[in-house]
């Protein structure tokens, strides 16, 4: 049986249209929105930042505890040199060969100190560029994240307002489908998920504006006559004729 539908349902109807497309576009735009893949792409930068700031942190603290080690190494190799000196120019060592045995000995730990000196000496020198590059990391860090911080604050808004629009175009699309026929909706639903969401257009002089395609004056003539339910011949959707 044909589906009838009355001047006011066809208006209805593109106002439907309307609607919906108002919709599409508002979920592209959610979807699409710039401002999200910025954010997306300043949090993969800020969790990468994040990242190498832990790990100098690390760098930072284990080059902290080598400089520890090596000045508890010094301070007690220093104390022990400085008995062993003590030893040796106090007189209480008189036997050649213990005298130049300790001499050996001092001149061991001397040497041994000079050695642990040049190391802590190069770990001061990393310990600085360690907390150097941390600061650095963890400056950038900071303004990265405040960046952050702000751009979500947009996409938020701008998520709000888009969503806000959603709503409002769904409410009166809700008002609008409750106006209109199950049949008629149903087959403008059936063509508008097969024509890319347009289900429905309007004939302005003799162009459908679904398709743009110019129809013959013979065939917009027999449109206007007969009324009612039509359909453009060339992409099938329902076609609205003033």
């Amino acid at each position: 049986m044909p589906i009838r539908a009355d001047a006011l349902a066809l208006e209805r109807l593109l106002q439907l249209q309307s609607e919906d497309s108002s919709l599409d576009r508002s979920r592209r735009r959610l979807e699409q929105l710039p401002e999200r893949a910025r954010l997306e792409k300043l949090e993969h930068q800020l969790e990468e930042l994040s990242s190498d700031a832990d790990v100098a942190a690390r760098n930072r603290d284990d080059v902290a505890r080598i400089q520890d080690r090596l000045e508890g190494e010094i301070s007690v190799l220093e104390q022990k040199l400085q008995r062993e000196q003590q030893r040796m120019y106090s007189g209480q060592v008189s036997n050649p060969k213990e005298l130049s045995n300790l001499q050996a000995e001092v001149e061991m730990l001397t040497r041994r100190r000079g050695g642990l000196e040049d190391e802590l000496l190069e770990t001061m020198v990393a310990r600085d560029a360690a907390v150097s590059t941390l600061q650095s990391l963890s400056s950038e860090r900071n303004e990265l994240s405040s960046s952050v911080s702000e751009l979500s604050s947009e996409v938020a808004r701008l998520s709000g307002e888009i969503e806000a629009d959603l709503s409002a175009h769904q409410q009166a699309r809700d008002e609008l489908k409750s106006r209109l026929s199950e049949e008629l909706v149903a087959l403008y639903e059936k063509i508008r998920s097969a024509k890319g969401g347009v289900g429905a257009a309007a004939l302005e002089r003799d162009t459908c504006q679904g398709c743009h395609t110019k129809l013959p004056a013979r065939e917009v003539e027999r449109l206007r006559a007969e009324g009612g339910l039509q359909r453009c011949d060339n992409c099938r959707r329902i076609l609205v004729v003033p």
